[in-house]
């Protein structure tokens, strides 16, 4: 059966080409985010996904990325459609129910959640999770974060230029972010700018793998799975020891920061080879991975539901954490597709589209 890597997907408008495997790559991502934010901190299993997770979404958004002819202006256009409509959509809906379910929903949440709506409109345009006023729906702080992160990407990558300047653009972005993050200790930028900087090398490793794609291609299958397992098991035996990670705080773990891009790279890297050899039969994670936006905006809600309001499952995640995160997670991702299926057909625009008839894709 022929493998997936030489079976490319026409973009939506005839804008480039499409892998599956990107596909597939960007699925496995989401469905590690939502369980993440299943199991609370339950296992050990917890720090392991926090380590590559959002790294690992970022880099498919740089394997995918083309300027094209946009200009500035078209470009910021474009994206705001796909990206800041979804997230002032879901927050402004998320602010509502816990306006109207405060009590419920703070029951749910250690601690509660105790802020004013006024200030949760501040902290929706505000857009950094940092502020502690996003709480309605924390997930959300990604979306205004890649916006501004392909805004910058639109600036200093060209699809035309040659190899030797996106690798320069790497090693740029990254003493530009240990230096952000590092000396100048950026922090609580508006739209999460300084966890942008901080991602975007993944973003440029994530565009030099789609500028080889055809050498990869070219590697022998084996080969390229013995370098996805081997990388995997170095970045999972490096996350030993370097503790909790969490980006909408900007905490990357005890080691430092560039051991953490070392570490999260190596873990995305081999993630992505293994994507790459994956053969056909997977068709559920394809269209997982072709509806990610709905569920980044969306999964807070069930998952709330399942583990702060059902005693059932509830007390399943509580004594057997990731069995309980896992069954969790899978019916509220199930539950996102379905509810994804249904905005698309009545309010495309909430999920960042015109029509319904144009190609869904985080």
């Amino acid at each position: 059966m022929q493998d997936r890597i030489n079976n490319p997907i026409k973009r939506a408008g005839g804008g480039g080409t499409r892998y599956e495997w990107v596909d597939i790559l960007r699925a496995f991502a989401v469905i590690c985010i939502v369980l993440g934010h299943t199991l609370r901190n339950a296992t050990a299993v917890y720090p392991w996904l926090y380590s590559f997770h959002v790294p690992l979404c970022v880099m498919t958004s740089g394997i995918v990325f083309h300027r094209g002819r946009k200009r500035f202006v078209e470009f910021v256009k474009n994206k705001f459609l796909t990206l800041m409509i979804p997230y002032y959509c879901f927050a402004v809906i998320s602010i509502a129910l816990y306006a109207v379910l405060g009590d419920m929903m703070e029951a749910s949440l250690d601690g509660g959640y105790n802020v004013s709506i006024w200030q949760s409109l501040w902290g929706m345009l505000y857009a950094n999770s940092g502020t502690g006023l996003m709480r309605w729906n924390m997930p959300l702080w990604y979306l205004p974060m890649l916006f501004g992160l392909v805004v910058i990407a639109w600036a200093v990558y060209k699809d035309e230029q040659s190899i030797a300047k996106d690798w320069i653009i790497l090693a740029s972005s990254v003493m530009i972010a240990v230096l952000c993050y590092s000396v100048l200790k950026l922090d609580d930028f508006p739209f999460g700018l300084e966890t942008a900087l901080s991602l975007f090398p993944f973003f440029a490793i994530g565009r030099l793998i789609g500028r080889y794609q055809k050498a990869l291609d070219r590697i022998h299958q084996r080969t390229i799975l013995f370098v996805g397992v081997f990388m995997v098991l170095l970045g999972t035996a490096m996350t030993i020891g370097n503790g909790q990670i969490s980006y909408n705080a900007d905490s990357y773990g005890q080691r430092g920061f560039l051991y953490f891009i070392i570490m999260s790279s190596t873990l995305c890297i081999g993630f992505a080879l293994l994507s790459k050899f994956v053969k056909r039969g997977i068709k559920w994670m394809t269209y997982v991975g072709q509806n990610t936006i709905g569920i980044m905006v969306m999964h807070k809600f069930p998952i709330l539901f399942f583990v702060g309001l059902v005693p059932v499952t509830k007390r399943l995640n509580s004594e057997y954490p990731l069995p309980g995160a896992v069954m969790i997670a899978s019916i509220s991702i199930a539950l996102c597709l379905i509810a994804s299926e249904v905005i698309y057909r009545v309010c495309p625009l909430a999920l960042g589209k015109y029509t319904r008839s144009k190609k869904r894709r985080a």
